[in-house]
């Protein structure tokens, strides 16, 4: 199975990640050495960025690369939890917590049996 990146979603990310520094495209632009024009076919999808330019973008906007790339099957599964999830479980009181722990328990089941009936059928 080929693992797909969406650029749409990278391309969110570094949008999200410009707009919480306050950055124009044309600031980013500048500090990335790209045009504005370029950033924003970026933060549309509609041009994939090279790894240079990730780079570039995680300079300027003070964000870890991984950040870009949260929404892609290449993540760390560590990554997700420090960046996405952990941040939001700190925000949850204690009777949340209790709910959240008990679905992350069903999901592991759910997972469990479907990969056992995925081992029975090979």
């Amino acid at each position: 199975m080929q693992r797909v990146i969406d650029f749409k979603k990278v391309g969110k990310r570094i949008k999200t990640a410009r707009e919480q520094k306050h950055f124009t495209q044309e600031q980013l632009g500048a500090l990335c050495k790209c045009t504005n024009n370029h950033l924003s076919h970026l933060e549309t999808g509609q041009s994939k960025p090279s790894l240079e330019m990730l780079l570039q973008l995680s300079n300027a906007l003070d964000k870890d690369l991984n950040y870009f790339v949260l929404d892609t099957p290449y993540i760390a599964p560590n990554c997700v939890i420090d960046m996405e999830i952990a941040p939001k479980l700190h925000q949850c009181d204690a009777s949340t917590l209790v709910a959240v722990n008990e679905v992350i328990d069903i999901l592991l089941k759910q997972q469990r049996d479907l990969s056992n009936k995925y081992m029975m059928i090979e």
